[in-house]
């Protein structure tokens, strides 16, 4: 086929132009309102300008504010493939919500300021009149021995189960 005017002139209908793209007719109609197929003057699809812009928004590199479908939707299953992560490693107990940590840790350490703060008086009548070195020894041996409390949780208290359990607990009290 020859042809003879100039290529950047070349028109088209909007249905030979969908059958040529293998789209339907309505999303060429479609592709006219939001400036990607390009008219002339009597309404023939451009159909070099046309091509040019269809495939430049097709393929994510046209306009700005553009949005390609498959970015967007690649984006999406990315987030939904992360989010499934978090799910599973929450089942899985190798991660725990923010909140519920705060809750946990705040109530270990309250509880460890509590016993700290008890040493003195249960320790008091024992020590007195004891030489500094025993002292030193046996408030040692005792803050260790708090210390040594904290240090053996298990992961199970960071579950929500146990939090409501816990709660219930101090409800009935």
């Amino acid at each position: 086929m020859k042809i003879s005017k100039n290529l950047k002139e070349l028109t088209t209908t909007q249905v030979e132009f969908a059958r040529a793209l293998g789209i339907t007719q309505p999303r060429v109609h479609q592709l006219i309102s939001d400036g990607v197929v390009v008219r002339n003057k009597t309404g023939g699809v451009l159909v070099i300008d046309s091509l040019k812009n269809y495939y430049q928004v097709k393929s994510g590199t046209g306009e700005e504010g553009s949005i390609d479908y498959w970015t967007e939707k690649a984006k999406h299953e990315k987030t939904k493939r992360e989010i499934a992560e978090i799910n599973l490693a929450k089942m899985e107990h190798r991660v725990y919500d923010a909140k519920v940590v705060e809750i946990v840790l705040t109530e270990m350490l309250s509880n460890l300021r509590t016993q700290l703060l008890g040493l003195p008086s249960s320790l008091a009548p024992m020590l007195e009149e004891q030489k500094k070195e025993d002292i030193y020894e046996v408030l040692t041996s005792k803050i260790e021995e708090k210390l040594a409390e904290l240090s053996e949780y298990t992961p199970e208290l960071f579950t929500e189960e146990e939090l409501e359990d816990r709660n219930d607990d101090e409800d009935s009290e």
